[in-house]
């Protein structure tokens, strides 16, 4: 990977964990069954030169959002990193798109790929995370406002 491609991927793993420390304390952060569940949501745009590796490739999709989740066990705070997660965005009332959210590359330890929010408005984003050492599956569902462009 280029310098300036590890650079721009390091900025968004730092804003990534800019964004979770906020959470903590707001709308995107959920503790289940022993998990802390931290979501993110970040326009595509920002992440165009990661685009091309990531989740299938590019695409010119307009109001392309990257939705990212971070997944930490409650008890000793280290990350899960072995976890198969689905993940459903919806405009509030319409039906929505699933779509398995993959593991991010670089070792960045979290889950992601990217949605459509076609317009300004809430959104219902729903997680199905199975942990790879079995149980049950824990799901969590959020609002998330998507700003104005």
């Amino acid at each position: 990977m280029p310098r300036r491609n590890k650079n721009l991927f390091a900025f968004f793993c730092l804003l990534l964990a800019t964004n979770l420390a906020v959470a903590a304390d707001s709308q995107r952060h959920q503790r289940i069954d022993g998990m802390d569940i931290y979501f993110g949501v970040i326009p595509a745009q920002m992440t165009q030169s990661q685009r091309s590796n990531m989740h299938g490739g590019a695409d010119n999709t307009e109001h392309r959002y990257h939705v990212l989740l971070a997944l930490f066990d409650s008890k000793s705070g280290e990350r899960i990193s072995d976890a198969s997660v689905n993940a459903s965005v919806a405009q509030l009332g319409m039906i929505g798109e699933t779509k398995v959210l993959e593991p991010m590359p670089g070792g960045v330890l979290s889950y992601g790929n990217y949605f459509v929010m076609h317009k300004p408005d809430y959104y219902r984003i729903g997680f199905e995370i199975q942990r790879a050492k079995g149980g049950d599956k824990t799901v969590a569902k959020f609002v998330y406002q998507r700003p104005r462009d």
